[in-house]
């Protein structure tokens, strides 16, 4: 199958170096755009994204901008083009599908750890039911 942008979900972590390395060399062999995005589920608000005054908080425009740094020293060592690093807070399984439809990405990768904390909360099965794009999920080796 031929894809013509594919978006990867990271978590920042050095773990994702499996998911990048895939998704680059998918992205290589059919000469996709490739776009990043990592979500911040730790993002929980009363009134939600923005304050009751309709303003981002400051607090929040600073860890999104500390992300946005991560993400790119992330992307900045790869040997393929980025077209799009991107920082939200949320759902993860909402955030993702906007994403998806907003970008026009006819692939979304994603890594999966096997361990006690991914089979309870992971979020793959419920990607796989609501993302309207192929998934490709990357299995992740536990770093000990």
């Amino acid at each position: 199958m031929i894809y013509k942008h594919i978006l990867v979900a990271v978590d920042l972590t050095k773990s994702n170096e499996t998911v990048m390395s895939k998704a680059v060399a998918l992205a290589k062999e059919t000469n996709a755009k490739l776009s990043f995005i990592y979500v911040d589920t730790n993002y929980v608000s009363i009134s939600g994204p923005v304050s009751t005054l309709g303003v981002a908080r400051v607090d929040d425009d600073k860890e999104k901008q500390r992300f946005q740094k991560e993400l790119r020293v992330l992307v900045d060592e790869l040997d393929y083009p980025v077209e799009n690093t991107l920082v939200v807070m949320g759902d993860v399984e909402e955030r993702l599908t906007t994403a998806v439809v907003q970008l026009n990405a006819d692939l979304l990768v994603c890594g999966h750890h096997h361990d006690f904390w991914s089979r309870l909360l992971s979020s793959v099965r419920k990607l796989a039911n609501i993302v309207s794009t192929d998934l490709l999920i990357v299995y992740i080796k536990n770093q000990e």
